[in-house]
């Protein structure tokens, strides 16, 4: 193949970046005025399903593709998103959470996470009390050991694999944000226990270790960066390798590679995600992980380059990523996913030998409306 067949990959996926900005208009519900949860291409049809937190979530996930893109056609989306969940919050013993009874499911810490995420990236003014109401929400619910007890009710505990990770990661915006220190040692007790009574222990499942992985990586990531311990900043950093480490080790990324068929788009997305974070960190330490890392990488950006939808497909599809290589369903929780992963690909400068036939859409499967809300993890995380 001759050599200008070869595509830069910054390049390539900033291309890929704008399809799926432009995804997002097309993923509006004309009659609510808000983005839609699931949308299967073989019907032409968006499909209202209530997902609070993945709702919540993909207006953030647009805020951030938005921002980096310098675009600005999602904010009358996003303004008319946060004021529709503003109506939500209530007040709580001097703190703030996003009221049960219209969530009609139980208020969680990853309910107030992805508020406050939304919030942090919202257009002026910055809601600074809101911000602040809703994080001081998080760490009433933190236990004496670390953890974060997950429901505001007293109710068992769902989700702790993710919502530990997405609680952390807003603590730790707000801390950047708002600059008080109590943020910043809640999630370094936080850190302290998942790495060494929750992962450390064995508690994370083999089929949940990539989306575990992703959501420690991203909050632990900003704990490194913000860390005046040479010591904490180590063992931050050996906890996010061991956690990836781990992934390589039973062969994820090899099985992305020679068998892409067996997996689904929000696995390979989530893992890409949480790996680039790892990955900036071994390239400031100069570590040998890097290569390694690397490659990693580049399996999991052919894999999602090729799920999404650019040429064939109905317009509405296009800039889109299917639930898998027979599976044209596309989720709104998956293109926030892949944009992420994509965007700090391009921060990491990752380059990769990517050529058309890597990358080409597959033919079109057939559609499984089912499949698509399972697929990946547990219905009501993110």
């Amino acid at each position: 193949m001759p050599e200008e067949a070869v595509v830069r990959t910054g390049e390539l996926l900033m291309q890929r970046l704008e399809l799926a900005h432009r995804w997002y208009e097309g993923m509006v519900n004309p009659s609510t005025e808000m983005l839609e949860y699931l949308y299967i291409p073989e019907a032409d049809a968006l499909v209202r399903e209530k997902s609070p937190i993945r709702d919540i979530a993909s207006v953030w996930d647009a805020e951030v593709l938005g921002d980096f893109l310098n675009r600005g056609e999602l904010r009358p989306l996003i303004e008319r998103s946060l004021r529709h969940y503003d109506s939500y919050l209530v007040e709580r013993d001097g703190y703030l959470i996003l009221d049960a009874r219209r969530l009609e499911e139980p208020s969680s810490i990853a309910h107030s996470a992805f508020m406050i995420l939304a919030l942090l990236r919202a257009p002026p003014p910055r809601r600074t009390h809101q911000i602040a109401a809703l994080a001081a929400g998080i760490l009433r619910q933190q236990r004496p050991d670390g953890s974060y007890k997950v429901c505001f009710e007293d109710l068992p505990d769902y989700g702790e694999e993710l919502y530990s990770g997405e609680a952390m990661l807003a603590l730790m915006e707000t801390y950047r944000e708002l600059r008080e220190e109590r943020y910043l040692h809640s999630v370094e007790r936080g850190f302290s226990f998942y790495d060494a009574q929750y992962f450390g222990r064995g508690r994370v499942m083999e089929d949940t270790l990539v989306f575990f992985a992703n959501w420690q990586s991203q909050a632990c990531r900003l704990l490194f960066e913000s860390s005046r311990s040479a010591v904490l900043e180590q063992d931050v950093a050996k906890y996010l390798y061991r956690m990836h480490d781990q992934i390589i080790r039973q062969d994820f990324y090899e099985s992305v590679q020679r068998h892409p068929a067996r997996h689904v788009s929000v696995e390979v997305a989530c893992a890409l995600e949480g790996l680039n974070d790892a990955y900036a960190l071994v390239r400031a330490s100069n570590d040998q992980r890097a290569e390694r890392y690397h490659a990693c990488m580049c399996a999991g950006l052919a894999y999602l380059l090729g799920l999404q939808c650019t040429q064939n497909g109905t317009e509405r599809e296009r800039g889109g990523f299917g639930m898998s290589l027979d599976d044209r369903a596309q989720r709104i929780d998956v293109t926030g996913h892949a944009a992420s992963a994509f965007i700090k690909s391009i921060q990491n400068d990752v380059e990769c030998c990517l050529r058309p036939e890597q990358y080409r859409r597959r033919s079109p499967g057939r559609l499984a409306m089912e499949r698509a809300r399972r697929s990946g993890y547990p219905r009501r995380n993110r």
